[in-house]
């Protein structure tokens, strides 16, 4: 569970790190189930010669929807290792 102060439904909380199209998964799974979200370290170096890959993205969401999405980014997991 995160650090919140004062557990502020309000305050803004990080549910997932990972690369951008595995956080752009989860995003689009979070909303799926109504949870709003964004993303957070998403925007790539367009001056680079040779392709990279956006580490570290996070996805953002309210305090007050953490529990459902915790399950959610659990199922994601449970399902990722029974592949």
């Amino acid at each position: 569970m995160p650090i919140v102060m004062e557990n502020d439904p309000d305050n803004i909380v990080e549910i997932f790190s990972g690369t951008l199209w595995e956080s752009e998964m989860i995003k689009s799974l979070l909303q799926y189930s109504g949870i709003k979200s964004f993303t957070k370290n998403s925007v790539l170096n367009s001056y680079v010669y040779g392709p990279i890959y956006a580490t570290g993205v996070k996805v953002m969401i309210l305090f007050s929807g953490y529990e459902k999405a915790k399950e959610i980014v659990d199922n994601y997991y449970r399902n990722l290792k029974n592949q």
